[in-house]
């Protein structure tokens, strides 16, 4: 299996990126400063969204996800204990719909939970966040993946919603970013490997 150093790498591109915002002439024409803006902030979105990456990565060897779902761990807790967390989930779910809902609120990313016939969680989904998409999911493509943490360890075709799952195995996990017909990661969904 590829060796996969995210830490390494994050700090990489931290200072990379830290020294090529920092550099360069200054132009006096309006047209100039507002293309190189874009571009600043183009990066930015970039560079957070990395952050992102690692961080739901990183997770998921201890079969969590990040931000509000940490501490809630696959085939460990129960959904009570995502109620406590979450509260009361918007969309429960029910014999069609296996998932309990939640959606990403201002400043908060969208999670879903699936569970065990025993109601341990057995599957947890992030779907990031809806405003400034492109800083969480809207910029990591199947390109981003390959630079970031290397080739999957598999990638199979969903024919039903026509997006492509890639796959990376994360110790007892197995991550799996869902992309859109955009190329851009749709979702995530956290399970145990099997």
């Amino acid at each position: 299996m590829l060796s996969k150093k995210p830490v390494t790498r994050m700090l990489s591109a931290a200072i990379l990126t830290g020294s090529l915002l920092g550099a360069g002439a200054s132009f006096s024409t309006e047209p100039v400063q507002a293309a190189s803006t874009a571009e600043d902030s183009s990066s930015l979105a970039k560079t957070h969204a990395i952050t992102t990456l690692y961080e739901i990565y990183n997770k998921a060897f201890s079969g969590e996800m990040p931000y509000t779902a940490t501490g809630l761990k696959i085939n460990e807790n129960a959904q009570k204990d995502v109620y406590n967390t979450f509260g009361s989930p918007p969309e429960p779910g029910n014999a069609d719909e296996t998932f309990d809902f939640y959606h990403a609120e201002m400043g908060h990313p969208g999670f879903a939970f699936a569970y065990s016939e025993d109601k341990i969680i057995s599957q947890i989904r992030y779907f990031g966040t809806n405003v400034e998409r492109d800083h969480n999911l809207g910029s990591i493509t199947p390109k981003v993946l390959g630079e970031q943490l290397g080739s999957a360890d598999q990638i199979r075709h969903i024919s039903s919603t026509d997006e492509i799952n890639y796959i990376y195995k994360t110790g007892d996990y197995e991550l799996q970013f869902i992309v859109g017909e955009d190329q851009t990661v749709n979702h995530v969904n956290l399970l145990e490997d099997k």
